[in-house]
């Protein structure tokens, strides 16, 4: 999947901080692997970018929703 991060970034806005999460790819290890973010829509979660790397799907979440990580 390519990443439009404009349009990723409108995305995690509309469905706000506490509906984004950045999760390890299925079958990546969750130290080293590609991440992927996701968005509540309803009863489930919907992949809107993926093959980031950790620090890269929770920057791109954290702009998205103004929140400054620390650390």
């Amino acid at each position: 999947m390519s990443v439009n991060l404009t349009e990723t970034m409108q995305r995690i806005k509309k469905a706000g901080a506490e509906k984004a999460r950045a999760v390890p790819m299925e079958g990546q290890s969750a130290v080293s692997g590609q991440y992927q973010i996701e968005i509540k829509e309803g009863d489930g979660w919907s992949t809107v970018a993926s093959g980031l790397t950790k620090s890269l799907a929770e920057q791109v979440i954290a702009q998205a929703t103004n929140r400054v990580i620390c650390g």
